[in-house]
């Protein structure tokens, strides 16, 4: 089945984009956080208004993977760096969130998903980071794989819950 990357630049997209970043963040991570930490993570970062704004940020790229049957699979958002750095350098980009529904893994489709939004942060940052779960270490690995190097462990908070988690920085092409 052959998958489409497109870019969302429509603010209808915030709806469905709003509904897969909460179906996709709950099927990996749902399992780790009490209903109210994860309840409050989502409705902060996975409302529509958030993705509305994300979608209107010039600074921002979002892009979406579609199957065949026009199915969204996975997403991407690419934007400024705003995660905790130790002397982030100027002009610094970040991948902010890439997620795929289960069962669309291992398909090809976050690697390009990746490289679509490497190659648009590159055009505009001359740094790129991103941060991944501590214990996730099949997506380190995978961005390992794709030039990510592991760079400053920090918490990251889902409601009042703190998560290790890594910065990895893009150091190298992928292997």
């Amino acid at each position: 089945m052959a998958t489409t990357i497109v870019s969302c630049s429509d603010p209808n997209d915030a709806e469905m984009l709003s509904d897969l970043g909460r179906r996709t963040f709950t099927q990996a991570y749902g399992r780790l956080y009490q209903p109210e930490d994860r309840d409050a993570f989502l409705s902060q970062n996975h409302s529509i208004e958030a993705y509305t704004r994300l979608i209107g940020d010039p600074m921002s790229g979002v892009w979406l993977a579609r199957g065949e049957d026009g199915v969204a699979e996975g997403y991407v958002v690419a934007g400024p760096c705003g995660l905790p750095v130790p002397n982030m350098p100027p002009r610094s980009g970040e991948v902010r969130r890439l997620y795929l529904l289960e069962g669309r893994r291992s398909a090809g489709i976050g690697a390009r998903l990746l490289e679509t939004a490497i190659s648009w942060l590159r055009e505009r940052y001359d740094h790129i980071y991103l941060s991944v779960y501590a214990e996730n270490h099949r997506a380190q690995q995978f961005y390992e794989r794709h030039g990510f190097e592991k760079h400053h462990r920090y918490n990251f908070l889902v409601g009042k819950q703190a998560d290790p988690e890594w910065i990895m920085k893009l150091t190298s092409s992928p292997r």
